[in-house]
């Protein structure tokens, strides 16, 4: 049968923006009489080490290639999966990474969709949830698995590196098929689509990442949604309950040209991002107004509780037509909207007035950074407009990054 058919072997683009991954590995003398320390330094290493690094981890399973003629060469000869290796030319430091950022390694992923089946994003993991969660997104209904991933210790370190299982657990998860049963209620191939985390066995939704630990190799986790892959004894794992928002059908015959509708623009101006503020005890604030961005993520007690003395300056950020959202605190749980509208209305008489405050239920702060800075590129006819559309946008779920469905009307109603 046709829909049987094993799927040609994988083409997979890796995008190399930097980070600890791609650093170089020295020794230096910390402090005089020291017997000397292990220290990571970022010196503008070339490339091409880290590139031949990778070759000959990989070399095993799957073949490199420089450029698209030795790859088309390839394609017909059913050899294993093969990668192309893409560096920045001007490399992220992921610390000083900003939304734009995220637009530009965007921006290769969405001009070589037709040339490529996977890509794999090596990025620093001090902002990496915040990265991927960007490109997801900024690159709505993407039909091809992107694996974003990265390391505490770097690939070129004498020793062990979990730069090397990430690596390989990426394209291992960028390249994995299944026979599974389709929409049509036959079995056919598939693969993953959307933009995933890999790190240390887990494959994570982008959209639902935080850092948890700042030296362990397991460094990430999905604490408010289930992870949805793990790689066990080499090979890749797709939760089963996971995979209907997750995978696509792939044409047996590769005629498959679908793309991604559209790259999403990002806010231009001054100001143009969100501004996180994390609440505490005894926190007052005279004014918002003394910040001139568009929108502020408070990042609440609980389920979106907060002090009573940020209630003024609150209802007059709002009253200036400006966008509030609301994230818990906490490592897992959500937010509620009988909490946040108690933020903006202590007194009586305003209880009865919806709150113009965003609820993002479990959206982790980093989903919800990336989101509202998604957000503010779109275009409304007053700020009321803005508002209303806001809270609805935070509401729901645009690329699983909170516990319900996703509203697919959204996407195709947005960014006009």
């Amino acid at each position: 049968m046709a829909d049987s058919k094993r799927p040609r072997s994988r083409s997979v683009l890796v995008i190399d923006t930097g980070g600890t991954f791609s650093m170089e590995y020295k020794s230096e003398l910390e402090s005089p009489g020291s017997s000397g320390s292990k220290r990571l330094l970022d010196v503008g290493k070339s490339h091409k080490d880290v590139l031949n690094k990778l070759k000959s981890i990989s070399a095993k399973e799957y073949e490199y290639y420089d450029n698209d003629e030795e790859r088309s060469r390839r394609s017909q000869s059913g050899k294993p999966h093969s990668w192309t290796y893409h560096a920045l030319s001007e490399r992220i430091d992921s610390s000083s990474a900003t939304p734009q950022s995220w637009h530009d390694i965007a921006k290769v992923i969405f001009e070589n969709q037709l040339s490529f089946d996977a890509f794999v994003v090596i990025h620093g993991t001090d902002t990496l949830m915040y990265a991927s969660a960007g490109i997801t997104f900024l690159l709505p209904k993407f039909t091809k698995p992107v694996i974003v991933t990265g390391a505490q210790i770097p690939v070129l370190a004498p020793g062990a590196s979990d730069a090397v299982g990430n690596f390989l657990g990426s394209l291992a998860f960028a390249t994995w098929t299944a026979f599974l049963r389709s929409e049509k209620s036959c079995h056919a191939y598939h693969s993953l689509k959307g933009v995933f985390v890999y790190f240390n066995t887990k494959l994570m939704r982008g959209t639902t990442v935080v850092k948890v630990d700042s030296q362990r190799w397991d460094a990430f986790d999905s604490p408010r949604i289930r992870f949805v892959g793990e790689l066990i004894e080499g090979k890749p794992v797709v939760t089963e309950s996971q995979t209907g928002a997750l995978i696509r059908l792939l044409d047996p015959d590769e005629r498959d040209l679908s793309i991604s509708p559209k790259l999403y623009n990002l806010p231009s101006g001054t100001n143009p991002y969100p501004l996180v503020i994390h609440l505490f005890p005894g926190l007052s604030l005279e004014s918002f107004a003394i910040y001139k961005h568009d929108a502020i993520i408070l990042a609440a007690f609980g389920c979106g509780n907060g002090p009573i003395t940020i209630k003024k300056s609150l209802l007059d950020y709002l009253d200036s037509g400006k966008l509030v959202a609301v994230v818990s605190e906490c490592l897992s749980g959500s937010t509620s909207a009988a909490y946040t509208a108690c933020i903006e209305s202590w007194d009586k008489s305003s209880s009865h007035k919806p709150s113009r405050i965003a609820t993002c239920n479990n959206t982790t702060l980093p989903a919800a950074y990336a989101k509202v800075a998604v957000f503010l590129g779109r275009k409304f006819d007053s700020p009321e407009d803005r508002q209303v559309e806001f809270r609805k946008a935070m509401s729901l779920s645009w690329a699983g990054e909170l516990s319900y469905r996703t509203t697919e009307e959204y996407y195709e109603a947005s960014n006009k």
